[in-house]
């Protein structure tokens, strides 16, 4: 099962589902590639579900990831594209909105 299958499932049995440590355990046994590419991404992925904005940001990080390891990208170009992915989701919609609240 490729990472982006371990994220889909994962992210779609954790739906709606309460969270518990035995359930966690139970997790990083089931989806381990997942869990090893990012431990800190597995625990973004399980604290709570993920709205769309966050799947597709987690979809990229896992897409550069795959392709930093395979060579068909440097490091700062992956960085680059997750920051970029970032900026458009977080800080230009709030830019957007303080600049819509200053001009009322």
């Amino acid at each position: 099962m490729s990472l982006i299958d371990e994220f889909n499932k994962m992210h779609l049995e954790l739906k709606g589902q309460k969270r518990t440590d035995e359930l966690k355990e139970a997790m990083k046994k089931k989806y381990n590639k997942l869990y090893l590419l990012s431990d800190k991404l597995f625990d973004k992925i399980y604290e709570k579900d993920c709205n769309s904005s966050e799947v597709a940001i987690i979809k990229k990080m896992i897409t550069m990831k795959i392709q930093k390891d395979n060579g068909v990208i440097d490091k700062f170009n992956a960085d680059k594209e997750i920051g970029e992915l970032l900026c458009n989701t977080y800080v230009k919609p709030m830019l957007n909105k303080q600049k819509k609240d200053k001009n009322k």
